[in-house]
């Protein structure tokens, strides 16, 4: 993940597994490669289907057993726009699930998306970098 990036998993609404398994989807949603907003790109991996670049924002879905396991988003605050989030906050209910970041399951919304990316190292890497980057001495 990239210095600029917000990285969170989406897990499924009624999620029972257990902290240590709370990424794994037990169901596969019918529509979790819909994603028309981001283009299929090849990956870095056979067992993860990537759309959008890694280094800008990115949906990985980890395949295993040919069934959807896991499903990572990445968010490029660089170039992050309106739409984008949109789509992504549709993306995301499409699949009735919510996000999981820093151990929270958050609903999925503007609001909330926003407040991640607010409360993220990348949003103070992106809002100002060599103060960032002094930050870490």
């Amino acid at each position: 993940m990239a210095v600029w990036q917000v990285c969170f998993n989406i897990v499924e609404k009624n999620n029972h597994n257990n902290d240590e398994d709370i990424c794994f989807w037990n169901n596969e949603p019918d529509n979790v490669y819909d994603i028309t907003f981001l283009k299929r790109i090849n990956s870095w991996s056979k067992d993860i289907i990537q759309y959008g670049e890694l280094q800008n924002t990115c949906i990985e879905l980890l395949i295993e057993n040919n069934r959807v396991i896991e499903v990572s988003i990445k968010l490029d605050l660089r170039n992050m726009t309106k739409d984008l989030l949109i789509n992504i906050i549709n993306y995301i209910a499409s699949l009735n699930a919510n996000i999981y970041y820093q151990n929270e399951i958050i609903i999925p919304s503007t609001e909330n998306i926003c407040n991640i990316i607010r409360k993220s190292n990348a949003y103070k890497y992106c809002n100002n970098p060599i103060e960032y980057l002094n930050d870490l001495e």
